[in-house]
């Protein structure tokens, strides 16, 4: 039995020495056909990447000048405001009531006062006439003086009242949106509580936050494109207008910006695939896609420099890489790269990964060309090249990714 065993096992081994001769002895796989192109390098441009906050115009916690019950709330939750409009009553009954008793004091103030005039006319009379003395003329005269300041302590109290009873209907500010709403019906509020927040969100700005190193980069009146968070497929331009008088702590200097636009483009890649280049609608009736307090990244154009440039449909993304497939001697080549900021519609400029001249595979994007792997033998044949004059058209502030 143990002389069968190894007969068998000498057998196998056999036939294995023999299937792995004739696999050696096998064709390689056919070399599949590929479309190609070489990198070119054109001038991209370099950008300068800020982040920071968007935020309204202006922004006011809106307070009740006097205290009272709540009557009415004229407004809700993301309504818009016009300047003076009504928007919270207040039971100022009692505030009308002493209004009332204000005039009637003036009045009773303004008749004492007429007669303490008279006898000070009649007083200066007898002064002349000597019919009284110096002293009794000075007190009639004091008396005079301090019915003149009854009158206008009255007068005081009654304006200070009035417009207590007036105050009893609070009013917006400026024209804007309610944020929120910290009041109904019922409540007492006093002097100061907040009743709503109020922004005005047209124009929007952005607060940037500039590194001490980049700050002689940065001036008035250049344009800028950024991105929110929130809508990573939509581009925003916008314009600096404002910029900050010292460097804090953090070493960087706070910039602000106008966003210039309410409706935002396709970005980057996704530019190409806009339908017939139709403007994106936001959120309906022409109101912004943005809102105060989004996180945003902002690009700042503050140069060009020599990269080397290849079409969009040569770089594929893979989770959050970007990769471009190079040809060298009939083989395919997995490069991950990064991308700068695009020189010009269509095109893409490498930093780091691929070199000028590289011949990369075209139609790699989304998936197009899934049976391009790396370590696959291609067929390729003159490989074409970007046009210089078109790479090099400029989009000024395009994002770098």
């Amino acid at each position: 039995m143990r002389a069968s065993a190894v007969v068998l096992l000498l057998a196998l081994s056999a036939c294995n020495k023999k299937d792995a001769a004739q696999a050696a002895k096998a064709p390689p796989a056919a070399p599949v056909k590929v479309e190609t192109i070489a990198a070119v390098e054109a001038p991209a441009p370099l950008v300068l990447t800020l982040t920071g906050l968007i935020a309204a115009d202006q922004r006011s916690e809106v307070t009740a000048d006097t205290q009272g019950k709540v009557l009415a709330v004229m407004v809700e939750l993301g309504q818009r405001v016009k300047f003076g409009q009504p928007v919270v009553r207040l039971d100022v009954r009692t505030a009308a009531l002493s209004a009332r008793e204000a005039q009637a004091n003036l009045a009773s103030a303004r008749a004492q006062k007429e007669l303490a005039e008279e006898e000070c006319k009649r007083a200066q009379s007898l002064l002349d006439k000597g019919a009284i003395t110096r002293s009794e003329y000075d007190r009639q005269t004091t008396a005079c003086t301090s019915s003149l300041q009854q009158v206008a302590a009255a007068q005081a109290r009654a304006e200070m009242i009035t417009k207590s009873v007036a105050d009893g209907l609070v009013r917006a500010p400026f024209d804007g949106m309610v944020a929120s709403k910290n009041v109904t019906p019922g409540e007492w509020v006093s002097p100061g509580r907040p009743l709503f927040t109020l922004v005005d969100d047209d124009p929007l700005k952005i607060e940037l936050s500039v590194s001490e190193k980049a700050v002689r980069a940065v001036k008035a009146g250049q344009k800028l494109t950024l991105t929110a968070v929130a809508r990573p497929d939509k581009e925003y331009t916008a314009t600096i207008t404002r910029i900050g008088a010292e460097i804090g702590r953090t070493r960087s200097l706070t910039v602000e910006a106008t966003i210039d636009s309410k409706i935002g483009t396709p970005t980057g890649i996704d530019a190409l695939e806009a339908v017939g280049g139709k403007e994106i609608q936001g959120r309906g009736n022409g109101e912004t896609e943005l809102v105060p307090g989004m996180f945003a990244e902002a690009h700042l154009e503050i140069g060009r420099m020599p990269r080397p440039v290849v079409p969009v449909d040569a770089v594929a993304k893979r989770g959050k890489t970007w990769h471009v497939y190079v040809v060298q001697n009939g083989e395919v080549f997995d490069r991950v790269v990064q991308l700068g900021a695009s020189p010009g519609p269509g095109m893409e400029s490498i930093v780091k990964g691929v070199a000028t001249g590289d011949v990369v595979v075209r139609n790699v994007r989304d998936g197009k060309s899934p049976n391009v792997i790396d370590g696959l033998r291609v067929e390729t044949g003159a490989p074409a090249a970007p046009s210089p004059a078109k790479a090099a058209v400029p989009t000024a502030g395009s994002a770098a990714k």
